[in-house]
């Protein structure tokens, strides 16, 4: 059997399993591949190789980052610092602080944070200093993801990003000029970005149908003030030194580019030892941090499998062959486009390797219509983020589940045909304004 003929196979019994639901996906990631891969006649020590090579790179490229950052952000809330920055800021606007507010305060902090070039660190900024605020007004919160993520995949072309440092080696260009490339295409994200905001306002005026259409009053002000009272863990004594902390934590990430572990274990270490230096207290808040690492940890490794044995047994190569081979000839000219547009749905059961793998045939293949390679390259830096963003097969996609609370399977149920949505937008204006051709 070829390695194309069982990716095929790997992938609808995959599916299946994700609309059946009766065995935890975790394990069907990792076993399904490891027996395909047994089936193509690979040796079994081989196999366990390419699968610790897989899951060694997941922890050093997003897994020790969850675990710190989790903990971090977990005693951060706790200590009250962001209710604090979130009641000072109701109190400001006087209680009138709407959805449509929110909407924008999420696109902007999602934005700046992505200046890390990170879309995990980006979730780890604006989250948790929204979750209050999403909490008050009842706002989706798999909605506030979707924005966000729209807001780090406009972002993209920073040049330091590995979106546009991958894709560089791929087109043979140098980094800051596919940036420059993508910046244009990063502007045609801005109409589709008001449009989402008008329809979550909509959405959730229709989902919260209360009286103040989704304002914060000061009956709410008070609630909360009353809550944070009651909370044993709120330090509100030490606000100063946790904002410096906090601060401090984020010009490491996005200016000084310090690996966001490292950063995440000393941010968290001093807000222990600042804020809870009794044992019994910091002990118990990392046990509660702990949970959602937990359920993250073992979906970043049946990903990690997955992915190992789909790229090292071939079939990743099997299957993107047999993708180009369906385009005639005349179509062979817009290829990319078409890949581009359906890759919201592609990549929600497959993981975004196989568009890297296609990359060198879909230059080839534009080269021969006059297209250069950093054209053909471009709008895949940006747009094959919505992609990623909604799909189970992105460990940073469980990173922003786990700091909100939600149940990774809806989020993506909910961001495929929304993203999908906003990618064919994003190419419309794109090919209206020639910024992609």
């Amino acid at each position: 059997m070829t390695p194309a003929i069982m990716a095929v196979i790997m992938l609808l019994i995959i599916i299946a399993f994700v609309f059946l639901k009766k065995v935890p996906m975790e394990f069907v990631l990792a076993i399904v591949p490891m027996i395909c891969g047994l089936l193509l006649g690979t040796d079994p020590t081989k196999l366990s190789g390419w699968m610790l090579d897989s899951m060694n790179n997941t922890m050093k490229s997003v897994g020790y980052m969850i675990l710190f950052g989790l903990m971090y952000f977990t005693l951060l809330t706790e200590t009250g610092m962001f209710d604090i920055i979130v009641q000072g800021f109701i109190k400001l606007t006087k209680g009138k602080v709407n959805v449509y507010l929110v909407m924008i305060m999420t696109t902007v902090i999602a934005g700046i944070g992505m200046l890390t070039a990170n879309v995990a660190s980006s979730y780890f900024i604006v989250f948790p200093v929204m979750l209050s605020l999403y909490h008050r007004l009842k706002f989706d919160k798999k909605a506030a993801m979707i924005i966000a993520q729209t807001a780090a995949a406009a972002m993209s072309f920073v040049p330091w990003g590995i979106g546009v440092a991958t894709s560089a080696v791929f087109a043979k260009v140098d980094p800051i000029e596919l940036s420059q490339q993508v910046v244009p295409i990063s502007l045609c994200f801005i109409p589709v970005i008001i449009l989402q905001w008008i329809y979550f306002g909509m959405r959730h005026k229709k989902q919260v149908a209360s009286s103040t259409d989704g304002a914060m009053g000061n009956a709410a002000y008070a609630t909360q003030v009353e809550e944070k009272k009651a909370n044993p863990y709120a330090r509100p004594q030490f606000f100063w030194i946790n904002l410096i902390v906090f601060i401090c934590t984020m010009i490491a990430l996005s200016y000084f580019k310090v690996p966001a572990y490292i950063v995440f274990i000393f941010s968290s270490l001093i807000t222990t030892l600042v804020n809870y230096p009794n044992p019994k207290d910091h002990k118990t808040l990392w046990i509660q941090g702990s949970r959602p690492f937990f359920n993250t940890l073992l979906m970043l490794m049946g990903i990690s499998i997955f992915i190992g044995i789909f790229n090292q047994t071939g079939m990743i190569n099997g299957i993107s062959g047999t993708l180009v081979s369906f385009f005639p000839g005349t179509m062979a000219r817009y290829m990319h486009l078409i890949l581009l547009a359906l890759c919201v749905v592609i990549i929600r059961f497959v993981p975004y390797q196989l568009y890297n793998s296609l990359y060198p045939v879909l230059i080839s293949v534009g080269a021969s219509f006059g297209l250069s390679g950093i054209v053909i390259i471009a709008p895949f830096v940006t747009n094959l983020a919505f992609a990623t963003g909604s799909s189970p097969m992105t460990p940073t996609t469980h990173v922003g589940t786990s700091i909100l609370g939600t149940n990774v399977d809806e989020y993506c149920k909910m961001a495929v045909p929304i993203q999908t949505v906003s990618n064919l937008l994003v190419i419309i204006i794109g090919l209206i304004f020639g910024v992609i051709q």
